[in-house]
């Protein structure tokens, strides 16, 4: 299957894309498209999946949440502020 995945803010500027595909399997978790991201862009190893918010569709998801084919991930990194 097919999933969409954005990378937003310095994510983003750490792999030189703000958007990628990945073929995974029927079966795959975000977890799994976790590890594809960070075997295709090593820069975000540091903070993937642990400091990363997950979103798919605009819903907040946990990593053992199970995609549908065409599913858009969004990878959103901590935030801090005050």
């Amino acid at each position: 299957m097919k999933i969409k995945v954005k990378l937003i803010s310095f994510l983003g500027e750490l792999s030189d894309v703000d958007k990628a595909e990945l073929c995974l399997p029927q079966d795959a978790t975000v977890k799994d498209a976790l590890e594809k991201v960070v075997y295709d862009f090593p820069k975000l190893k540091k903070w993937l999946p642990q400091y990363a918010w997950m979103f798919i569709n605009g819903n907040y998801v946990k990593p053992q949440t199970q995609l549908k084919d065409n599913d858009e991930i969004a990878l959103f990194p901590p935030v801090g502020g005050g």
